[in-house]
Parts: C-alpha cells; structure tokens; sequence
C-alpha cells in the first residue's frame, strides 16, 4: 500500500484549488441530496414508483458525500494517508459500495423507463411496489458484492496520485478487466440500448398522435368532443412520460460523462506501460465524484414538483398541503389515477 511518506510535487496553489474543489462537490452533495430526501419525505405527491429509485440515489449519493469523500478531501491536502491501513480498507470499500449502488440504480430506473414507455398497457402490472423493492434491494445486494470480490481476488489500496482508497487496479490485471467490465460497461450498455429503444419508440408516438389531431379534424361535430377529450388525455400522459423519460436520460447521461474517463483509466492502470500524467487520474476521480452532487441540480432545474418542493424547504414555506404544490400529474396521481406513476415535469 502506497503509504509511505513522500515529497509532495504540487504547488501549494494547487493543493487549494483541489482541496477547495473536492470541499464544494461533498457540500453540495450533501445540500442538494438532502433536499431531494427531505422533499419525498415531505410530499406526497413525489413518492412515485420512479421516484423510489431517485430516492435511492439520493442516499447513495449522500452516504459517498458524507463518509467517503471526506478522507479524499484530507488525503488531497496531506498527500498521504495518515489514518490507520484498516481505515483506509473501509474506505476504499464505502467507495466501492455506493458508486456500484449509483450505478445499479441508474441501469434499474432505465428498465422501469423502458417498461413505462414501450408497455404502458402492462406497467402497472409488471412494476408493482413490492417488484420495485426487490429490484432495490437486489441494487444494494450487488454493491455489497462488488468489494466482497475485490477482497477475494484483489486487494485495496490507497492511490497516492488521486488521493484515493480505491481498488489496486494492477494487483490483478484479469480481475481489474472483469470487474471495470460487470459492474460499469455492462450496466452502461444495458442503459443505452434501452434509452435506444426508448426514444425511437417515444418518437413514433409523438408522431402518432400528430396523425390522430389531423384525422380529428375530419371527423363529424357530435364525435369530436369525446375524442378531443380522449385526445387531450393521451397527449398530456404521452408527454409527462417523455418529459420524465428525457430527465432520466440527462441524469444517466451525466453519469456516463462523469465516470466513462475514470472507467478509461482503470483500464490504463491495469498495464505497466500506462504512462499518463497524475493530472489525468485527479480530474477524472473528482469528476467522478461531482457526479454525486449533479443529479440533485437535475431535478432542481427541470422537475416543477421537486422545484417547488425545495423551495419549500429552503425559504421555510408551509403549504396547506400537496396540492399547494402539485401539477396536474400530481393531481391524478393523488386521486388513484395512475398513469405509470412518471416523475412531473414541466
């Protein structure tokens, strides 16, 4: 384990920046993370199917915030670990825990987007709530494993150059391959072939109620009415569930460009021959971990609910209730009126 003292090369300019930057991603990990649980704890309209798997990562995200990060903070000021080896094992575990759990969650809510999309007519039947905590519990099932097997086939360590405890990604090379292989491009790829089929098949929608409007206009008065209404109905449920569907994509999307060039460099250290710059590994293991505070701005900006909630609870509002605050998907879903249980957007 790379624990022995050693002359640190950065400038002190740069040790602040670092510092300062790692200092901003866990506050606003922890601020924004915590205002996504408060809302759901607080709202009832946001305690959806979907938003389950939100809320789970949420908690991921805050728990890698508050009992991870802050040793990547202190270990990017001293350039060393100076807690004891066993500490830096639980560490590096923690790490490897709540990023698979990001992860995982992020492969589970596509599929329930794929369901949602691409059979709506059965997803009340095949996502039920006792289905979506199997689902979250079988998430966390395999983050725990995912640092049981580095215990069995390789080992943690403390990466001096990233002011990390993370995998040893050149103990075992083999391992490094499979592991950089299950638990992130496998659950990237899975999450993009559906959000694939997802979006082709949210455009042939969109277009088939294009057709429906134009063929209304030829239909006889006393029709028009019912079908107008009947319309109006598809049309506003067809669009929440493309609206929620593209922030699910941003969200996953921000993931992938936050930890693809970390994925990239677990597979540069697993060769002896990887000769890039120290600079590289530090700014892709902090984009990797901005990424915890990204998804809580996500909501903020482009959910009206979570919007709304969150100033609720930063000025102190009290609304008299949920519909203070609902939209109109929040409405119907507040009457039992399930539509697939999407997140509302505006």
């Amino acid at each position: 384990m790379e624990m022995a003292n050693a002359t640190d090369p950065r400038s002190m300019v740069t040790v602040v920046l670092q510092s300062t930057f790692m200092a901003l991603i866990i506050l606003a990990a922890i601020v924004g993370n915590s205002l996504i649980l408060l809302s759901l704890y607080r709202f009832t309209c946001l305690k959806t199917k979907t938003n389950a798997f939100v809320l789970n990562l949420a908690i991921a995200d805050l728990l890698l915030a508050t009992l991870a990060m802050p040793f990547t903070l202190v270990s990017s000021i001293t350039f060393d670990w100076t807690l004891p080896t066993v500490m830096c094992q639980v560490v590096a575990m923690l790490n490897s825990v709540f990023c698979s759990a990001s992860i995982m969650t992020l492969a589970s809510v596509s599929l329930e987007r794929f369901i949602a999309i691409v059979y709506p007519l059965k997803y009340e039947l095949l996502v039920t709530p006792k289905r979506v905590q199997i689902g979250i519990g079988c998430v966390w099932l395999q983050a725990f494993l995912c640092p049981c097997s580095t215990f069995v086939f390789s080992k943690f360590t403390f990466l001096r150059f990233e002011s990390i405890c993370t995998v040893d990604w050149g103990y075992n090379v083999t391992y490094t391959l499979i592991f950089a292989f299950v638990f992130l491009f496998v659950p990237f790829l899975i999450t993009s072939v559906l959000y694939c089929i997802i979006l082709n098949r949210a455009l042939k929608q969109r277009r088939r109620i294009e057709v429906i409007r134009v063929g209304e206009i030829m239909t006889d008065a006393s029709k028009t009415t019912n079908r107008e209404n009947r319309r109006r109905n598809v049309d506003r449920r067809t669009k929440k569930e493309y609206k929620a569907t593209v922030t699910i994509a941003i969200v996953i999307g921000t993931f992938s460009v936050c930890w693809f060039p970390h994925a990239v460099g677990i597979f540069c250290l697993s060769t002896p021959s990887c000769q890039w710059s120290d600079s590289f590994y530090v700014s892709t293991t902090w984009l990797a971990m901005l990424n915890s505070a990204m998804n809580s701005l996500i909501y903020g900006l482009m959910n009206r609910n979570f919007r709304n909630a969150f100033k609720s609870i930063i000025m102190y509002k009290h609304y008299a209730g949920d519909s203070a605050m609902l939209t109109n998907f929040g409405k119907e879903t507040m009457d039992n009126k399930s539509y697939g249980n999407l997140l509302p957007i505006d």
